[in-house]
Formats: C-alpha cells, sequence, structure tokens
C-alpha cells in the first residue's frame, strides 16, 4: 500500500505525484502530506530536500501506546 514515506520519496526524486498516487493514500497521510507541501512550498522554496521524510502523526501515535 502507497504510504507518506513513499509519496514524499517519490516527491524528492521526480518533483510529481500523480493523481492516483493521491488516491492510494491513507486519508491521514493524504492530510499530512498537504499540509507538509504547502510548507514545503512556502518555507523551504520547493527545494526538494527540505521535505519532511517522516510522517509525524505516526510518530505521535506510537508514543501514544
Amino acid at each position: 500500500m502507497y504510504n507518506y514515506e513513499e509519496a514524499v520519496k517519490q516527491l524528492q526524486e521526480t518533483g510529481s505525484i500523480s493523481l492516483m498516487n493521491f488516491k492510494e493514500l491513507p486519508y491521514e497521510d493524504l492530510e499530512e502530506l498537504l499540509e507538509e507541501i504547502k510548507k514545503w512550498c512556502v518555507y523551504a522554496n520547493g527545494n526538494k530536500d527540505k521535505l519532511e521524510k517522516k510522517s509525524k502523526k505516526k510518530d505521535k501515535k506510537k508514543k501514544k501506546k
């Protein structure tokens, strides 16, 4: 299954992501990825290397358990 980390890796390598890949992402991953892309465009000036590579929401869930 396509996930947040794979989407970021694809964005870093190719600079793009298809709508089919967006469709495959679970809702939480999609929401987080879109928020990260917003920050990346504004604050990182589109530098692909500055995309957050790990999901922050998944890390928070693991810490709660």
